[in-house]
């Protein structure tokens, strides 16, 4: 029982923080919208959309396998288990850094509406303090450190905040040194968490087994994590490149206000697979098929207010929130919440596959919607402007939508059989 109350708690403290990382995300897109205008907020959110593919590539090949394995490593080990992780974590670190810095410096004013070479140096150490960061931050989790973990966010996240309104009533601030404001707050997290590496231990031949064992979790996760990025974003970055910089500042900010909707989504991951599981090993393939349908229908109606909410206030949305010039462009937060629905059906097939153990055709339904994009949407986008990219971002998820539920019902029928 005490177990139980245990886990429980700890959803409610990883639940508790991913909204005061969300919510501090929110405030300082809406900080540097106002401030800044939309045109800088677009060059800002085209470094970001990298960023986030970094972090994306993290979590696959560094924490998820961390999290994953770290309970299952004996005690006598487990120091020397994170102190390998950590390594992998510096390699693929300093690789980032080296590699984002030649980029940004000798090409970064090659795409014709972005002068972004004047970052090479700032953003740079970002994705450095951004990167170690979100490991020790993610150790805390594993090490089961919650209230660390959300003291520590807080002190970043509101730092940059206030950073954020501080230079801003001294005009000082720019975008490069709102990204400096990053790397210096990230930095000074690190420091908040460096007697974490006191703790770890290091062994050459360790860091050799347990790369091998991550790897095994990991290098399907990657590829996953990949195909997912670019089946969306690629259709967000050529919408950037080719409409400039003040338009994908536009679509940037209407996509922050959707991303609010992740939280309640992400709520979903902390419950949901595990119902789904004990459905399926406790009633049976029907019982879990019924749950899912269950939860469905019911999600359904949660989305659906959300949705009639942003369609008859969008207007008031935007201009509530940063103000009369974005309230122009209600239409585009419209059009772009409809992408929350096709999103939400994608759910309880991946679940249901999840809990089958038959991974295979999600990352399959990624990668065909991925090659889509990247035959198509530079041409499409090119041609039929800001409707393509519309157009296209909702076929790219309706893609992965049919190739799931095809192969969801297929695999049924086999284990109904």
């Amino acid at each position: 029982m005490l177990n139980e109350l245990t886990k429980v708690t700890n959803y409610h403290l990883v639940f508790i923080d991913q909204i005061i990382v969300s919510l501090s995300n929110f405030l300082i897109t809406i900080l540097i919208l106002r401030i800044l205008g939309v045109q800088s907020f677009g060059y800002f959110s085209f470094l970001w959309i990298f960023l986030l593919l970094i972090n994306s590539l993290q979590l696959s090949y560094i924490i998820s396998p961390m999290l994953s394995n770290g309970p299952k490593i004996n005690n006598n080990e487990i120091e020397l288990f994170y102190g390998s992780v950590f390594f992998q974590q510096l390699i693929f670190t300093l690789f980032l850094f080296l590699l984002t810095y030649f980029i940004l410096k000798y090409f970064g004013n090659s795409l014709t509406n972005y002068e972004l070479k004047k970052f090479y140096i700032s953003f740079s150490l970002t994705i450095v303090t951004t990167q170690i960061y979100q490991f020790f931050r993610r150790l805390l989790f594993s090490k089961q450190f919650f209230i660390k973990a959300i003291i520590s966010d807080l002190v970043v996240y509101f730092g940059i905040i206030i950073f954020i309104i501080i230079l801003s009533k001294k005009k000082y601030l720019d975008l490069n040194i709102l990204i400096w404001c990053f790397a210096i707050m990230f930095l000074f997290g690190i420091l908040l968490n460096l007697n974490l590496v006191k703790s770890l231990k290091f062994s050459f031949k360790k860091v050799q087994d347990f790369y091998k064992k991550n790897w095994i979790i990991s290098k399907w996760l990657l590829l996953t994590s990949i195909t997912q990025w670019f089946s969306g974003n690629l259709w967000i970055i050529n919408a950037g490149i080719i409409l400039g910089p003040y338009i994908f500042g536009v679509i940037r900010a209407c996509q922050t206000i959707l991303n609010m909707v992740n939280v309640f989504f992400q709520s979903f991951e902390n419950i949901i697979p595990s119902k789904t599981s004990t459905k399926y090993s406790t009633e049976g393939i029907l019982a879990m098929k019924n749950y899912l349908k269950l939860f469905t229908y019911k999600g359904l109606i949660a989305v659906i207010i959300i949705l009639l909410i942003l369609f008859f206030f969008s207007e008031h949305i935007l201009k509530i929130i940063y103000g009369s010039e974005m309230s122009d462009y209600s239409n585009i937060l419209i059009i772009l919440s409809l992408v929350i629905l096709i999103n939400f059906f994608h759910f309880a097939p991946i679940y249901g596959l999840r809990t089958l153990e038959k991974t295979r055709p999600i990352f399959i339904s990624y990668l065909i919607s991925s090659i889509f994009a990247i035959l198509l949407s530079d041409y499409i986008i090119s041609i039929f402007g800001m409707k393509g990219f519309i157009t296209g971002l909702y076929f790219s998820q309706i893609i992965i939508l049919i190739f799931l539920f095809y192969s969801y019902q297929n695999i049924l029928k086999k284990f109904i059989k």
